[in-house]
């Protein structure tokens, strides 16, 4: 419960900071949507994860902004249940024409994992997490666009040959332009 909280307190403040950075002249968007991480990305032997990723991206530069981004992962197979949580921020360069947009981002930040079995207490970690990577944007009405998201994704914590150093993640959703 304390996890939820922190995530929807989180996802609050990145959203209240996008109408804030527009009266100042400032472009921003916030993104909501479905994604899904390949297999044994966060531990090893186990399938893909599907989830939901929260974004926000400031633009004080025409094409440059800083981007927040929070993910959450789970799965739960046979009695054995994992979650990921990926809080990442960093610059993200966008480029547009008659509404459509392109982004590039390289965001860093940390994951924090916690698998159970049905029967025993659970393990858990925190790393060093990136994911570089991109999007597009395609208009829909009124500053709504649909957007489709692809990142390479990195896990500080594998070190060694059982686990995958890194892997892809995709996603789609929505994007409001503010």
């Amino acid at each position: 419960m304390k996890r939820f909280t922190f995530v929807v307190f989180l996802g609050a403040l990145l959203f209240s900071f996008a109408p804030a950075a527009q009266a100042k002249g400032v472009k921003a968007d916030a993104y909501f949507g479905y994604s899904r991480v390949g297999a044994n990305m966060y531990a090893v032997n186990t399938p893909g994860m599907n989830g939901w990723q929260l974004a926000v991206d400031v633009r004080p530069i025409r094409l440059v902004g800083i981007e927040g981004d929070i993910s959450h992962y789970s799965q739960n197979v046979q009695g054995f249940s994992q979650q990921v949580l990926l809080v990442m921020a960093g610059p993200r360069v966008t480029v547009g024409a008659k509404g459509f947009d392109v982004f590039v981002h390289s965001l860093w930040g940390v994951a924090h994992e916690n698998a159970k079995l049905t029967s025993f207490s659970g393990v858990g970690y925190d790393a060093l997490s990136y994911a570089l990577g991109g999007g597009g944007d395609i208009p829909i009405a009124f500053g709504l666009k649909l957007r489709a998201t692809a990142d390479y994704l990195g896990n500080g914590r594998a070190q060694s040959s059982q686990y995958s150093r890194s892997h892809f993640s995709a996603g789609v959703g929505l994007a409001y332009y503010f």
